[in-house]
């Protein structure tokens, strides 16, 4: 009896003990987890704060000098909408801001050291890095040894995903003799293969995903086709700068531009999800005799489809203005117009009448005969017809994978079907405001 006694009386504040060191490892823990989670909460903060300031800044970047600027006040304007550590707004300055071509480190430059257009030119690309600073801990600090502060940071890197431009090249054409955009006229249409001074049947494709002079990541048809068929490269050409061009299209190529009017094939494989059709298909065939045909509104009836091509003064060329007559001119206006032109003066411009032309174009209505509604399957999308295309200086063009030089982006209206390589029929409406179209943005990391 007196032994246990002594037993229980020996185990007197042993449990205190086991609590007291018990609490001094729970509180270590407790302060792990709240200062962990206050850098958690930080770090979440400055991460918004980082991605809003790519995306704003990244939005302006166009290739120019004052687009780097723009980009630079956007981000940081962007940044200083949001809070850290709870209340404290976010402050950053040039010296968080890279740009440039690609969204990898290896890529970037300081947004301070881009001071002349060159360097601006191809940076579509930005990066927003948001340091904390040191910040002190909360209860590791408390602790003998712990620690007594820490830091995390905000990254993000955001650019241009995909552009809209359809990875089809088109040459530069001669002065018509008339008002012309690097020799296209709005309103007019070609024959893409025309379009060429080494003569017709051939036309160029650019690489979708690289303008790195000699360096094509897309070098053959499967790999062509997702673009084709969207519509969409995966960097932003720049005019006076390069783009990796091949010589020939082929037959699945250019069906897939025909996704634009609902037509989806195993040839040319694009899916209607993300190469949806237009809303409105109706082809403008010139001898039509069907509704929405372009007799209806032209007088006379176009004999042709496109204006004509040949030698002129030796140069494979679009006929001169001054010895065109009405029939040179093929299919007029079934999207676009000369700017400020009026059906009135079609007999000045073109030696024919219009008649019965709507308002506005055939290809805007969204009624009547010069209306078609794709197949109802499919989701439509306004303005899938119009192909945006690079103009580039074919004198350095064709072979495989070799550069040339950045003239402009036409935009051109997908007619008709294309039924081949040599048969692509587009109508002109002008070139894009320089510098760029418009494009996605999305962010990297």
């Amino acid at each position: 009896m007196n032994r246990t006694v002594n037993i229980r009386t020996r185990q007197h504040g042993a449990v205190a003990i086991v609590v007291g060191l018990s609490l001094f490892v729970l509180v270590a823990l407790l302060g792990l987890v709240l200062d962990l989670g206050h850098v958690y909460i930080v770090r979440t903060q400055l991460q918004n704060a980082a991605d809003a300031a790519a995306l704003s800044g990244a939005k302006q970047l166009d290739g120019t000098l004052a687009g780097v600027g723009s980009a630079v006040n956007y981000a940081i304007a962007a940044a200083g909408y949001n809070r850290s550590d709870f209340t404290v707004p976010v402050s950053i300055d040039i010296g968080d801001i890279s740009v440039g071509n690609c969204p990898q480190d290896s890529c970037m430059t300081p947004a301070s050291s881009i001071s002349t257009p060159a360097q601006a030119a191809g940076l579509t690309f930005l990066k927003v890095m948001i340091p904390s600073g040191s910040m002190n801990t909360w209860f590791m600090r408390a602790i003998p040894g712990g620690q007594q502060s820490t830091a995390t940071y905000g990254l993000a890197v955001a650019g241009k995903y995909v552009v809209n431009i359809t990875p089809l090249a088109v040459c530069r054409l001669p002065d018509p003799g008339t008002t012309n955009e690097l020799g296209y006229e709005r309103g007019v249409t070609y024959r893409i293969s025309d379009a060429n001074p080494i003569g017709p049947g051939t036309m160029y494709w650019i690489d979708p995903a690289s303008a790195i002079p000699g360096q094509c990541s897309v070098t053959n048809t499967p790999d062509t086709l997702p673009f084709i068929c969207t519509g969409k490269t995966g960097f932003t050409p720049m005019v006076g700068q390069t783009v990796n061009t091949n010589t020939g299209v082929s037959t699945p190529q250019v069906m897939a531009l025909n996704s634009r009017l609902g037509m989806y094939t195993a040839q040319n494989k694009c899916d209607p999800a993300s190469a949806p059709p237009d809303t409105n298909v109706r082809q403008y065939v010139y001898n039509g005799t069907g509704a929405g045909a372009p007799g209806k509104w032209m007088n006379p009836t176009p004999v042709q489809q496109s204006l004509t091509f040949g030698t002129y003064g030796g140069v494979y060329r679009e006929m001169p203005y001054a010895s065109r007559t009405f029939a040179s001119y093929g299919v007029l206006w079934s999207a676009y117009r000369p700017s400020g032109a009026t059906v009135a003066q079609w007999s000045t411009l073109y030696n024919g009448n219009a008649v019965n032309y709507p308002e506005s174009s055939p290809y805007a209505q969204r009624s009547g005969n010069y209306f078609l509604a794709p197949p109802v399957a499919y989701t439509p999308v306004p303005g899938r017809r119009i192909m945006n295309m690079v103009i580039v200086d074919c004198t350095t063009a064709g072979g495989v994978c070799r550069p040339a030089s950045v003239l402009g982006i036409g935009r051109f209206f997908l007619q008709m079907q294309a039924s081949g390589p040599k048969d692509v029929y587009v109508e002109f409406g002008g070139l894009l405001p320089t510098p760029l179209p418009t494009s996605d943005i999305k962010l990297y990391r």
